[in-house]
């Protein structure tokens, strides 16, 4: 009854609203038909048209940003067909593209101005320690489907390459304050200015704390958090055919965290156990980019990353240097090649727990890389052929080698048909070579009325574990019949190999913590096979001037099987992503300084081996007021349909959370 309740006024309040005079063109700030011709770079790592591009690529713009309220990165990406996002509790999210979905989702390259974000600790990305500005960010384009040619290992599933602002779009200031009841508090000041005629820089504060959640008996847990995060650009124009640009972040999170922990101690039972998370760590980054002629580009970027994370689990510090160099040019009439290559370093000291055990605290690894790709064009059968491959070199994987070809057909700027066959590697994590993780335990006579010792069960990672293999088939269409409606389809069909499988080891005895324990430890190998296939649709409507309509809908259907010689019994963990989502978001310009935008979405149900979440329907609301172009006063509301309900399980320890309904007031000043 609450559902329906909250339902009625989000309906009312939209028939009220949307009577209202309709005197701005706010939605026009990009205009529909630009909408389809702006230029993206992660596709093929040199400018063109989205329109064009041979796949499955969607811009998050910095309107949409705006517009949908989102205080950080994965709320954003919510916005995204075939982009599955799952908040975890307060502080984490789960996010991934075509499956395979978890708290450090390994199968998702994420970038920040090309900078790679994941750590080689699990292969993952820590989202809590990107919180920039959404006001800084220029656009988020997400490539679903393998980007690895081009950008490398763990570029499997999709590629996600957040945009900053040039500091010459962010002069003068800017302040944000925001209070609700999930999101406690939020403030927000960025400066920008001229050192000299040619130079423009900007710097930047954030500082955020969140409410806890509650668990699944809907009482509150310890898992807050307070995240602050601080940062410069700084942008030097050279004459007229070279741009240097320097910047950098510092960010420090304290975050309450509670966690279903082994029983190290009489019971020896799973227990609930409050682990905080100290993270700080930040990045510098040094790029180069000089113009020779009009064909010809050259790039070079290095940057330095680290960072500390402190918590029950393990405490890590990790250091990363990274340099590239690209260079783009046209070397033949109808041929545009982009070349380039990379070193990646990154040293890992890390400290034992109960919970993970590391046999050598110091670990260093590197990846050497080198990539070609040649796009062809044939002007009288308006198409496009790109060809390229990317050779690179891991130390926990060996050599591999990551092709791919595109083809695209755009016969009129209203139709593109694309397709792409693909290949790319997910190269192992330490945690999966060499950590042994304590993940549960079970008083005496529990699992077995024979054995009067508690067990523990234990996951093994081995040097043996092999990178994961994507052989991948994609096609598209986007049609535009009208200048106010387009429509964008993409299918695929993966095939994976050597994907990770959990095995049963065999059972032993162990003193751990003073405690003999029986063992069932499972080993990780690459025992899995996996076959996906699906679709993700956008339409997209402009109904008026004043009011846009966007339906997205996505598809995947996954199927694991076993080698022949695998005894996983956990390998259904490929649904963690459920088959089917769908969202409906509707936008309107009420008059000159009213904004609203209403967001439904659906997401299926998500399933594990021991349990389920179940699907669910809820909804969004963002109102803006703007009486001034310097002053914008908005309310939002997220999961407005449910009090409370669990969007997914996390990874190993964490507790089960519940999100629970957010309401937030957010002011903003510009000068």
């Amino acid at each position: 009854m609450k559902n329906i309740n909250y339902l009625t006024v989000l309906l009312s309040l939209f028939s009220c609203l949307v009577q209202a005079e309709n005197e701005t063109n706010d939605l026009a700030e990009l205009d529909f038909d630009e909408l389809m011709q702006i230029e993206i770079t992660s596709v093929s790592k040199k400018s063109e048209k989205l329109s064009e591009a041979a796949a499955a690529v969607y811009v998050v713009t910095e309107n949409e940003i705006r517009r949908s309220g989102a205080t950080s990165i994965p709320e954003a990406l919510r916005l995204v067909p075939g982009v599955d996002v799952a908040q975890i509790d307060p502080n984490k999210w789960a996010v991934s593209i075509r499956g395979f979905n978890g708290r450090l989702a390994n199968k998702l390259l994420v970038l920040v101005d090309g900078r790679s974000v994941y750590t080689p600790t699990y292969s993952g990305v820590y989202w809590e320690y990107l919180d920039y500005l959404m006001a800084d960010i220029d656009r988020i384009e997400v490539i679903r489907g393998p980007g690895a040619t081009l950008w490398g290992m763990n570029a499997v599933n999709g590629v996600i390459n957040i945009i900053t602002k040039e500091a010459v779009d962010t002069q003068g200031g800017y302040l944000s304050l925001a209070a609700g009841n999930e999101l406690r508090g939020m403030a927000e000041i960025r400066q920008g200015f001229e050192p000299s005629d040619n130079a423009q820089m900007r710097v930047y504060a954030k500082g955020r704390s969140l409410d806890e959640s509650l668990d699944l008996s809907e009482t509150d847990q310890d898992n807050g958090g307070d995240y602050l995060q601080t940062g410069m650009r700084l942008d030097v124009q050279h004459k007229d055919d070279q741009l240097l640009s320097f910047q950098g972040d510092l960010y420090r999170n304290d975050l309450r965290q509670q966690h279903t922990v082994p029983g190290f101690d009489p019971p020896y039972a799973n227990n609930i156990a409050n682990g905080d998370v100290e993270a700080k760590g930040g990045n510098l980054g040094l790029s180069w980019r000089q113009l020779q002629g009009l064909d010809s580009e050259l790039n070079v970027k290095f940057n330095y990353d680290f960072y500390d994370h402190i918590d029950l689990k393990y405490n890590e510090r990790r250091d990363t240097v990274n340099f590239e160099l690209q260079h783009q040019l046209v070397p033949f009439k109808e041929h545009e090649l982009v070349w380039g290559a990379g070193y990646r370093w990154s040293r890992s000291d890390a400290t034992s727990s109960l919970l993970i055990s590391i046999e050598d605290p110091v670990d260093h690894s590197d990846i050497w890389s080198a990539f070609i790709q040649d796009t062809i064009r044939f002007p009288e059968q308006k198409l496009s052929l790109t060809l390229g491959t990317k050779l690179e070199r891991s130390s926990y994987s060996g050599t591999e080698l990551q092709p791919n070809i595109r083809l695209s057909w755009v016969p009129d700027e209203q139709f593109t048909v694309w397709g792409a066959v693909s290949r790319a590697m997910r190269t192992p994590s330490r945690g999966e070579s060499e950590f042994i993780v304590n993940i549960a335990s079970a008083p005496s006579f529990a699992l077995d009325p024979n054995n009067p010792l508690p067990t523990m069960m234990q996951v093994a990672g081995s040097e043996d574990f092999q990178s994961e293999q994507l052989d991948a088939y994609e096609f598209g269409i986007r049609w535009q019949p009208r200048a106010a409606f387009a429509v964008d389809l993409a299918a695929f069909y993966n095939d994976y190999s050597d994907v990770r499988s959990y095995e049963p080891g065999s059972a032993s005895t162990e003193v751990i913590n003073g405690e003999t324990f029986l063992l069932l430890p499972m080993d990780i190998a690459n025992n899995i096979q996996v076959y996906s296939q699906g679709l993700e649709l956008l339409t997209t409507w402009q109904a008026t001037s004043s009011s846009r309509y966007r339906l997205v809908y996505s598809m995947i259907d996954i199927h694991l099987q076993d080698n022949g010689s695998s005894a996983d019994p956990t390998s259904t963990v490929a649904s963690r992503t459920p088959e089917q989502q769908a969202s409906l978001w509707g936008s309107f310009d009420l008059n000159r300084s009213l904004d609203l935008d209403l967001r439904l979405y659906y997401t299926g149900t998500r399933s594990w081996p021991d349990s389920t979440v179940n699907s669910y329907i809820d909804g969004d609301l963002r109102l803006a007021w703007h009486p001034l172009s310097s002053f914008e006063l908005s309310l939002t509301g997220r999961n407005l349909l449910d009090s409370a309900k669990q969007e997914t399980i996390a990874d190993p320890w964490a507790s089960p959370s519940m999100i629970e309904r957010s309401v937030f007031v957010q002011g903003v000043l510009t000068w």
